[in-house]
Protein backbone atom coordinates (compact mmCIF):
# COMPACT_ATOMS: atom_id res chain seq x y z
CA UNK A 1 0.00 0.00 0.00
CA UNK A 2 1.56 3.48 -1.01
CA UNK A 3 1.06 6.48 1.08
CA UNK A 4 0.42 9.91 -0.24
CA UNK A 5 2.45 12.90 1.21
CA UNK A 6 0.13 15.96 1.76
CA UNK A 7 1.16 18.19 -1.56
CA UNK A 8 -1.20 20.08 -3.37
CA UNK A 9 -1.26 17.09 -6.08
CA UNK A 10 -3.13 14.68 -3.49
CA UNK A 11 -5.18 17.11 -1.74
CA UNK A 12 -8.96 16.93 -3.29
CA UNK A 13 -10.47 20.43 -3.91
CA UNK A 14 -13.95 21.56 -3.14
CA UNK A 15 -16.90 21.72 -5.70
CA UNK A 16 -17.75 25.19 -6.66
CA UNK A 17 -20.57 26.37 -4.29
CA UNK A 18 -23.85 27.03 -6.00
CA UNK A 19 -23.71 30.26 -5.34
CA UNK A 20 -20.32 30.58 -7.35
CA UNK A 21 -21.77 28.55 -9.67
CA UNK A 22 -24.77 31.15 -10.47
CA UNK A 23 -22.91 34.09 -10.08
CA UNK A 24 -20.04 33.51 -12.40
CA UNK A 25 -23.44 32.44 -14.94
CA UNK A 26 -25.36 35.91 -14.26
CA UNK A 27 -22.37 38.38 -14.11
CA UNK A 28 -21.52 36.21 -17.64
CA UNK A 29 -25.21 37.37 -18.48
CA UNK A 30 -26.16 40.47 -16.78
CA UNK A 31 -24.30 43.91 -16.21
CA UNK A 32 -24.59 44.45 -12.20
CA UNK A 33 -25.87 47.62 -12.55
CA UNK A 34 -29.08 46.38 -13.96
CA UNK A 35 -29.57 43.54 -11.43
CA UNK A 36 -28.82 46.35 -8.85
CA UNK A 37 -31.97 48.27 -11.07
CA UNK A 38 -34.36 45.44 -11.09
CA UNK A 39 -34.13 43.43 -7.70
CA UNK A 40 -34.75 45.69 -4.79
CA UNK A 41 -33.01 43.85 -2.13
CA UNK A 42 -29.96 41.91 -3.01
CA UNK A 43 -28.28 40.10 -0.01
CA UNK A 44 -24.23 41.15 0.18
CA UNK A 45 -22.16 37.90 -0.31
CA UNK A 46 -24.40 37.46 -3.48
CA UNK A 47 -23.35 41.17 -4.86
CA UNK A 48 -20.00 40.47 -4.05
CA UNK A 49 -19.46 37.21 -5.96
CA UNK A 50 -21.24 38.36 -8.61
CA UNK A 51 -18.78 41.58 -9.19
CA UNK A 52 -16.15 39.15 -8.30
CA UNK A 53 -16.72 37.21 -11.28
CA UNK A 54 -18.17 40.25 -13.80
CA UNK A 55 -14.36 41.18 -13.96
CA UNK A 56 -11.93 39.17 -16.29
CA UNK A 57 -9.69 36.82 -14.16
CA UNK A 58 -7.33 36.12 -17.40
CA UNK A 59 -4.09 39.03 -17.96
CA UNK A 60 -4.70 39.24 -21.80
CA UNK A 61 -8.24 40.66 -21.26
CA UNK A 62 -7.58 42.82 -18.20
CA UNK A 63 -5.11 44.43 -20.39
CA UNK A 64 -7.80 44.63 -23.79
CA UNK A 65 -9.99 46.29 -21.01
CA UNK A 66 -7.65 49.06 -19.74
CA UNK A 67 -5.88 49.23 -23.25
CA UNK A 68 -7.66 52.55 -24.14
CA UNK A 69 -6.27 53.79 -21.18
CA UNK A 70 -2.42 52.95 -21.85
CA UNK A 71 -2.95 54.21 -25.26
CA UNK A 72 -1.00 56.80 -27.09
CA UNK A 73 -3.53 59.98 -27.03
CA UNK A 74 -2.60 60.98 -30.95
CA UNK A 75 -2.66 57.63 -32.20
CA UNK A 76 -6.53 56.52 -32.09
CA UNK A 77 -6.49 54.21 -35.03
CA UNK A 78 -4.82 51.18 -32.68
CA UNK A 79 -7.10 51.30 -30.09
CA UNK A 80 -8.97 48.35 -28.78
CA UNK A 81 -11.91 50.47 -27.70
CA UNK A 82 -11.86 52.04 -31.56
CA UNK A 83 -11.34 48.99 -33.18
CA UNK A 84 -14.27 47.51 -31.54
CA UNK A 85 -16.44 50.58 -32.00
CA UNK A 86 -15.64 50.32 -35.74
CA UNK A 87 -16.40 46.68 -35.80
CA UNK A 88 -20.13 47.37 -33.84
CA UNK A 89 -20.72 50.07 -37.03
CA UNK A 90 -20.17 47.49 -39.41
CA UNK A 91 -22.55 45.32 -37.91
CA UNK A 92 -20.07 42.84 -37.34
CA UNK A 93 -20.84 42.59 -33.58
CA UNK A 94 -24.10 40.30 -32.31
CA UNK A 95 -23.88 41.03 -28.31
CA UNK A 96 -22.61 43.55 -26.49
CA UNK A 97 -21.59 43.81 -23.28
CA UNK A 98 -20.89 47.41 -21.16
CA UNK A 99 -18.30 47.07 -18.84
CA UNK A 100 -17.95 50.13 -16.50
CA UNK A 101 -20.39 53.50 -16.84
CA UNK A 102 -21.66 54.68 -19.85
CA UNK A 103 -23.66 58.04 -19.36
CA UNK A 104 -25.24 58.04 -23.06
CA UNK A 105 -27.25 54.80 -23.10
CA UNK A 106 -29.40 53.99 -20.86
CA UNK A 107 -30.09 50.26 -19.85
CA UNK A 108 -32.72 48.27 -21.15
CA UNK A 109 -34.66 47.02 -18.99
CA UNK A 110 -33.92 43.39 -17.68
CA UNK A 111 -37.36 41.13 -17.63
Amino acid sequence: MSSCAPRACCRSRAPPTLLDITAKIVAAAIPFQRIEERYERIPEPVQRRVVYWSFPRDERDICMYSSLARAPPDDHRNIAFCRGLKLLEAGCVENVLQVGECPLIAPAPVY
